[in-house]
């Protein structure tokens, strides 16, 4: 194996401690009052449902990568083509694919995103998005390295890849190639149809760059290979019936339909994560936001982009037009939520809260996108409440450490 990159046997997977560590000890004494955490809540939800009503982007330029010398039974070259088609033909945008190759594979993709971030002239009106399905690993600075499938191996369909001494070309470090995305001008969208590990988030940045990848790295994972990019392809069909929407939409919905094929296998399949590595502030964020491009009378394209704030609302308090689609692989009370622990300053008596206490924040926002529940409540020595987020509102709340996630429920 590599110098650079852990093996299976070397990825250290076993339970944590249940001893409290320093850290624990120092979260145990923040805590935050309602009003901030409210504000948080309106922050998200804003990135969700902006108050702009046109589209921010004039180009919207695709990169779909992947090996070019994978075994010739994976279905990776099919997964995209349908990938692709969604982009080219019903999004309108200007997809073009990649095929890293074996040799130099790094100084080839490297060079090959320097070039995709200056097509176009890297303007911020314009938008990258940069898909990849492959094999991945951690490399010993937990950076994100792309590996190269050369087989499938043993009963389970696990794979092995080629990172060993003799194939050490045959890596992207992929960590370093996005640093490229995160420094242009443009928005960038990340699309990773492999494991994940833990980036740090951009301080340099001038724009939003957002990521989306199949899963956080876990050694008991047998996820069917490209579940995402199929996950992907369906989602992005059914969301181009709105006139526009979030990524946090598009993650919220990529979740629920993972999570309902986990339920239904036992929990042997791993949720996809979300990584908001640069923002303009990450106080109050901002979701990139696709839509089609239509034609225009010149034939030129131009973007079909109509979202309407909540505080525009309609006389039930909806939009007048959409802007959220819940994903059909889930019934409208089975939608999962992330629930957090929230150490608060401010007193209460824990039997005279409701869930009616962040109305105030979220405005008219549709109660099943948007309703914000307490789950329960205790008071001793402060105020601790449990409460569940919907999915595309966690992603974009401000991190804190007296906001303790708990996974989603």
């Amino acid at each position: 194996m590599s110098d650079g990159i852990i093996s299976d046997e070397e990825q250290d997977f076993s339970s944590p401690s249940l001893s409290p560590s320093f850290e624990d000890f120092d979260r145990w004494q923040a805590h935050i009052g309602l009003k901030t955490f409210g504000e948080g809540l309106n922050a998200a939800a804003r990135a969700v449902f902006p108050v702009e009503t046109r589209s921010r982007y004039a180009k919207v330029y695709v990169l779909l990568a992947f090996w070019g010398e994978e075994d010739v039974n994976r279905p990776a070259p099919i997964e995209v083509s349908k990938l692709f088609s969604v982009f080219k033909d019903l999004f309108h945008f200007d997809v073009q694919t990649f095929k890293i190759p074996g040799e130099s594979s790094h100084v080839a993709l490297a060079e090959k995103i320097s070039e995709f971030v200056r097509l176009g002239g890297d303007s911020d009106d314009h938008l990258k998005i940069v898909y990849y399905a492959g094999a991945s690993q951690v490399s010993r600075n937990k950076r994100l390295v792309w590996t190269r499938y050369v087989a499938w191996k043993g009963v389970n369909s696990k794979l092995t890849c080629c990172s060993g001494r003799k194939n050490q070309h045959s890596t992207v470090e992929w960590t370093d190639v996005q640093a490229a995305l995160e420094q242009a001008q443009s928005d960038a969208l990340v699309l990773l149809d492999c494991p994940h590990t833990i980036t740090p988030t951009s301080k340099r940045s001038n724009g939003v760059t957002e990521v989306i990848a199949a899963q956080a790295f876990n050694a008991g994972s047998t996820t069917e290979p490209y579940a995402f990019t199929k996950d992907l392809v369906t989602e992005l069909r059914e969301l181009s019936k709105l006139p526009s929407f979030s990524i946090g939409n598009l993650y919220h919905n990529i979740f629920c339909r993972a999570q309902s094929r986990i339920s239904e296998q036992n929990g042997e399949e791993r949720a996809p994560i979300y990584i908001p590595l640069a923002q303009e502030d990450f106080k109050f964020p901002r979701s990139i936001r696709l839509a089609i491009q239509k034609h225009n009378e010149n034939g030129h394209r131009e973007p079909s982009f109509e979202v309407q704030h909540p505080e525009l609302a309609g006389v039930n308090g909806l939009a007048l037009t959409p802007s959220f689609l819940h994903s059909s692989a889930v019934l409208p009370g089975e939608i999962p939520r992330m629930a957090y622990a929230i150490r608060l300053k401010d007193d209460f008596n824990v039997g005279d809260l409701s869930s009616d206490l962040f109305l105030q924040w979220l405005g008219n926002l549709p109660a099943s996108v948007a309703e914000v529940k307490i789950e329960a409540g205790f008071h001793s020595f402060s105020s601790l409440l449990i409460v569940s987020v919907p999915i595309c509102m966690s992603i974009y709340m401000p991190q804190d450490p007296a906001v303790i996630s708990l996974g989603p429920i």
